[in-house]
């Protein structure tokens, strides 16, 4: 028997029910850092840039995968959907899983008129990077492009990931 798969928003009175699965593919998460994460993306920027959390969840309500994503302008394709932060656990049926959430992205891209789509995975993903672009490829995805991370060390009296305060540049930093 073939479990049914579907799409659904994640919204403010399911972001404590997708916390198990974050908490189990990114140790150390805890619920208030996941919260205040999640809050920011289920909060368009604007109604010409869309964003939210598509959740895949099972005929039970059990969320089995779930992915990040935002509407962003691209100098290449003008519209581009970017789905980031996908998470989609080794499963039982986790082929199905991955069908259901990449078939949901690219829905979500054509209905805001997208020409790309665009999947980037975290760096401290538990898989390998095989194990995460074979199942793309067979969905007609390529390796686009190149992507680099720095990690700054924290310092004292600097907003952090978990502050609610913004650090703006230094006058004339950003005047280019």
């Amino acid at each position: 028997m073939v479990e049914t798969l579907t799409a659904r928003f994640l919204d403010r009175s399911t972001i404590d029910k997708a916390y198990p699965l974050v908490r189990d593919v990114v140790p150390g998460m805890t619920a208030a850092r996941w919260a205040r994460f999640v809050r920011l993306h289920l909060v368009a920027r604007s109604s010409h840039r869309p964003r939210g959390v598509m959740t895949i969840q099972n005929a039970a309500g059990c969320i089995l995968s779930l992915f990040a994503f935002e509407v962003r302008a691209d100098f290449l394709e003008s519209r581009i959907f970017c789905v980031d932060y996908i998470i989609v656990p080794s499963l039982p049926g986790r082929g199905a899983i991955w069908a259901s959430a990449i078939g949901a992205a690219e829905r979500l891209a054509e209905m805001n008129g997208c020409g790309a789509i665009q999947v980037e995975f975290g760096v401290d993903s538990e898989h390998s990077e095989g194990d995460l672009l074979i199942p793309l490829a067979g969905m007609g995805y390529s390796r686009s492009g190149v992507r680099a991370l720095k990690r700054l060390e924290a310092k004292s009296g600097h907003a952090g990931y978990d502050s609610e305060s913004v650090a703006h540049p230094p006058r004339g930093l950003s005047d280019a």
